[in-house]
C-alpha cells in the first residue's frame, strides 16, 4: 500500500486533463483552484435511499434535486448519452436542499450511485482524485463521462460498491473506497483551502461518539471534523487553510451535545428525532437518565470529541433563571430533558434552533 500523502502529492504533480486538450500546468493550478473557489457539504443520507418517479412518490426534496440535475447545463450536453438511463438519486437528506440553493459539491458527485449526479463535479478535483486512488495505475484512465463508481468497479473488479469493506481495498487504502475519497476531499481543502459544511441534523450522534456504535463513512468523517472544533464552540472554525462550518438544517449552528442526543440511534425512520431513538427502542426511560446522566459527567465513556462541545445551545429555556426555577429544572437531566425536547419541537416545526 503506497502511503496517502506520497499517493496525493504524485497525483497533483500528474494530473493534466484540460478541455483544451491535456496540460500538466493548467491541470494542476485548476484542482489549486476548484478545491479554493467552491464549496463542499458532507453530512448523512436521509431516512430513504433510493427514489425514483415524482414528487407525489418518494422523497419532494430528492425528487427536486433529481430534476435540478437533469436541468442542468452539464447534463444537457450528455443528453444523447444518457436519455435512456433511468434516473436514481442517492437522497443526500438535508444536504439536497443545499445543493440546489448552493450549487455545493458533494461527496455523492465523486463516487456516486446509478444515476448522473456526476455530472456535477469539478472535473479537476475529479482527475486528481482519480490519480490519488491510483486507479489509472490499475488501468483505468480518467475520463470525464464516466462516474467515480464506474471507474472504481472498473479498477477493483469483484469488491462490489465502495462503501463496502473488502480486501483489495484494505489492502490499497486500509478502508473502503469511499472513505479514501472523502479523505482526499477533506485533505484538499485543507491543503489548498475551500470551504467544508457538515450538516448535522439528521446524523444519528452515537455512531459518531460512541465507540460500541455502529461506525459508517459519515461517522468516520464527523470523528475526523469534530477535531477542528475547539471550546468555544462556534459555527466555523479553522480547517488547515480552509474553513469548516457546521450547519443544522441548513443554517450555521454552534453545535452542542443537545443537537446530538435530539437523534441519537437508528431506531427506524419514523423514530429521526423522536423519543424512540434517544437509547433505543428498548429502553425505559429510568435506562435513558441513567444514560444521560452518564454522557453528561466526565466519564462519559464516549469519544474524546464528545468533550469540544458544551451541554446546551444559548437562548433556550434553561438559559433563563426564572423559568429554570419556574419549571423546577434543578438536575442536569431534568435541564437536557427539556432542552431536547424544545429542539425536537423546533425541528418539527421546520424551524431554526438558537445557536
Amino acid at each position: 500500500m503506497t502511503d496517502f500523502e506520497t499517493r496525493f502529492n504524485r497525483a497533483l504533480e500528474e494530473v493534466k486533463y484540460s478541455p483544451f486538450g491535456d496540460s500538466k500546468v493548467y491541470a494542476k493550478a485548476q484542482v489549486r483552484r476548484e478545491f479554493r473557489d467552491n464549496v463542499f457539504i458532507y453530512g448523512t443520507v436521509g431516512p430513504n435511499a433510493l427514489h425514483n418517479g415524482g414528487a407525489a412518490k418518494g422523497n419532494t426534496v430528492a425528487w427536486a434535486a433529481a430534476h435540478w440535475v437533469r436541468m442542468t447545463k452539464q447534463h444537457q450536453q450528455h443528453h444523447s448519452l444518457i436519455a435512456q438511463r433511468e434516473f436514481h438519486f442517492y437522497d443526500p437528506g438535508p444536504r439536497a436542499a443545499q445543493l440546489i440553493l448552493g450549487e455545493y459539491q458533494m461527496m455523492d458527485m465523486y463516487y456516486g450511485m446509478n444515476n448522473d449526479l456526476f455530472r456535477n463535479r469539478k472535473l479537476n478535483i475529479a482527475e486528481f482524485i482519480h490519480k490519488v486512488m491510483e486507479f489509472d495505475r490499475r488501468g483505468v484512465a480518467f475520463d470525464p463521462n464516466q462516474s467515480g463508481r464506474d471507474a472504481f468497479m472498473a479498477a477493483f473488479p469483484g469488491a462490489g460498491e465502495g462503501w463496502k469493506k473488502h480486501p483489495d481495498t484494505d489492502a490499497a487504502y486500509g478502508h473502503s473506497a469511499t472513505k479514501e475519497m472523502s479523505k482526499i476531499i477533506r485533505e484538499g481543502i485543507k491543503t489548498f483551502g475551500g470551504k467544508l459544511i457538515f450538516e448535522g441534523k439528521s446524523v444519528f450522534g452515537a455512531g459518531i461518539f460512541d465507540p460500541r456504535a455502529y461506525q459508517g463513512d459519515t461517522d468516520l468523517e464527523a470523528q475526523e471534523l469534530f477535531k477542528y472544533f475547539k471550546w468555544p464552540v462556534t459555527p466555523d472554525t479553522p480547517f488547515g487553510d480552509g474553513s469548516l462550518e457546521f450547519h443544522w438544517g441548513g443554517r450555521p449552528t454552534s453545535p452542542t451535545r443537545a443537537h446530538f442526543l435530539t437523534n441519537w440511534n437508528y431506531a427506524g425512520i419514523h423514530n429521526v428525532h423522536r423519543a424512540g431513538n434517544r437509547v433505543n427502542q428498548d429502553d425505559n426511560r429510568k435506562a435513558w437518565r441513567e444514560y444521560l446522566e452518564k454522557v453528561m459527567g466526565h466519564r462519559h465513556g464516549l469519544r474524546q470529541i464528545w468533550n469540544n462541545f458544551r451541554n446546551f445551545p444559548p437562548g433556550m429555556i434553561v438559559s433563563n433563571p426564572a423559568m429554570v426555577a419556574r419549571l423546577n429544572l434543578h438536575s442536569d437531566f431534568a435541564k437536557m430533558e427539556m432542552v431536547i425536547a424544545q429542539l425536537s419541537a423546533l425541528i418539527a416545526q421546520h424551524r431554526r434552533p438558537p445557536g
